[in-house]
């Protein structure tokens, strides 16, 4: 008889994860019909497609990122011909870029060391002639959208979007702390920047074949605010091969001080991006004030990197759980899984997900996971008491204070009921894998790319490269225009917040490519 799960991870590493980790069902992962390969019938060719996307390479953990590798290598793998047509990235080495990769001029943004803002800078990026795809996939939430409208315009490419970003809370973070936290620039951001930007935003999604959201949530969003393009409702993928590795060793070593186990007490993760959209911050005042008191022994990672770490150090500190509080930094994505694993309570205070990638990866590994209803990706991702616990975000002022004492209830009940935790944990990862495994993903892209094909050919799309010099003047002029004065924009609003220090992350994650 085989070992089971649990006897080969004592075998591995010596101890026992402390989540539900889950015999796996290889089964489950198999794909015997891959539907990105079924692209190919309808030209009778395998696709060339262009991905937008705002990263060329992986410089942090991103799920945009992310999805652009698992959408490329997925591709690629049936086939198709993928091009990635991003910003240029100077610190990029030649190996971190995928094959065929397109860099744009690009300049940086301040605010955020590692990202780069594409711009229309050099004459071969209006040469429409060199621009040859069957479908353009734009994932991307800067205006670099403009591209795939005009291509789609100029030579008639259907174009499919993604909305990766939370716009609403995206504004909150473009200024420093202390001037976000004023009423009146507040206003004043919702009245020059929020309005007009979910405006263009509809307006160039309008201009696609199609628009696709993370969960319902955004797709009542988009169409409240005037998107008519067909929207299609995609999960991201959890890719098996990274999360279903074996275990490796407990990686908690930054709990013990200098060899002596410091901390046994229970372990609760957050992980993802330190910037404040995200509310980390939230997540450690309410670990100080409703967990950390009654459970002595506890302690809270907070795994990740960004412009808000020092702000989120500062908060344990002056909470007064500065030493209960832990913050290893960004570790490389394939050691996710062990992070997962050896936690008791994966621990989740953002409003402001368009899907939250790390909470997918907590309920594919089985982790307990207690986190705020958002009526975005959050709530798309958790049923109540099914496959984690769900809770009410409060309205602001006192009925904050009462979800948070909530959410450490929650936290603490789970903590004292091993059987609870575990229940959550099996119902977490069974519903996970039915809903984000590369197939069924793959599935539903597949069908929005022939919906999007669908729909470029009843709109009756002229090429206007086919038409009047003139016209294609007019046509470049209007979305280059509008590409290079947005993106500047965001540029400057960029050099409003003070550019944290520079980390050397020495290729971390997987690359696109690899």
């Amino acid at each position: 008889m085989a070992p089971s799960r649990t006897a080969q991870v004592v075998a591995h590493t010596g101890s026992l994860p402390r989540s539900a980790f889950l015999v796996r069902d290889a089964a489950a992962n198999e794909q015997s019909e891959m539907p990105f390969a079924a692209l190919s019938a309808r030209h009778g060719r395998p696709l060339k497609v262009a991905i937008l996307s705002d990263f060329t390479r992986i410089p942090y953990a991103n799920g945009a990122a992310f999805q652009t590798r698992f959408l490329y290598q997925e591709l690629r793998r049936c086939g198709h011909q993928v091009t990635v047509i991003g910003p240029n990235d100077p610190e990029a080495s030649p190996d971190e870029l995928a094959p065929g990769t397109i860099a744009l001029p690009s300049i940086p943004l301040k605010s955020y060391p590692g990202v780069y803002i594409p711009m229309p800078l050099e004459a071969w990026v209006y040469d429409a002639s060199r621009w040859d795809f069957d479908i353009v996939f734009a994932q991307t939430t800067s205006l670099l959208l403009e591209f795939g409208v005009w291509l789609r315009k100029m030579r008639g490419i259907p174009l499919l979007c993604v909305n990766t970003t939370h716009l609403a809370a995206a504004y909150d973070v473009l200024l420093p702390e202390r001037l976000a936290k004023l009423g009146w620039v507040n206003a004043g951001v919702e009245l020059a920047l929020k309005r007009p930007y979910e405006k263009l935003f509809s307006s160039i999604y309008n201009n696609s074949d199609g628009l696709v959201v993370l969960s319902e949530g955004l797709r009542s969003y988009w169409r409240e605010r005037g998107v008519t393009a067909p929207i299609h409702v995609i999960p991201r993928a959890v890719q098996p091969e990274i999360f279903d590795k074996p275990l490796g060793a407990d990686p908690y070593t930054h709990l013990e001080n200098e060899g002596d186990p410091a901390w046994r007490g229970a372990r609760l993760l957050c992980a993802g991006r330190h910037t404040r959209e995200k509310s980390q911050d939230r997540v450690i005042r309410i670990f100080a004030r409703h967990i950390a008191p009654v459970d002595k022994e506890a302690t809270l990672t907070m795994l990740g990197d960004g412009p808000d770490s020092d702000l989120y150090k500062r908060v344990a500190i002056e909470e007064g759980v500065g030493d209960r509080v832990f913050f290893p930094g960004e570790v490389p994505f394939t050691k996710m899984p062990d992070y997962y694993a050896y936690s008791d309570v994966f621990v989740h205070g953002s409003l402001s997900e368009t899907y939250g990638n790390v909470l997918g990866e907590a309920l594919w590994c089985g982790t307990p996971t207690v986190a705020f209803a958002d009526g975005m990706g959050v709530t798309a991702q958790i049923k109540d008491r099914v496959n984690g616990v769900l809770l009410s975000p409060g309205k602001g002022g006192v009925t904050d204070e009462g979800a948070d004492a909530a959410f450490g209830r929650a936290v603490l009940e789970l903590l004292a009921d091993p059987m609870e935790r575990a229940r959550i944990g099996k119902g977490a990862s069974k519903l996970c894998r039915e809903r984000n495994s590369p197939l069924a993903v793959q599935g539903r892209i597949a069908d929005a790319f022939r919906h999007a094909q669908d729909h470029a050919a009843a709109c009756g799309l002229r090429p206007a490269l086919d038409g009047p010099r003139i016209l294609q003047w007019l046509t470049t002029l209007k979305h280059f225009r509008t590409w290079s004065t947005v993106n500047g924009g965001v540029y400057l609003a960029g050099c409003l917040r003070p550019a944290p220090a520079k980390r050397v992350k020495n290729q971390l994650h997987p690359q696109i490519g690899q």
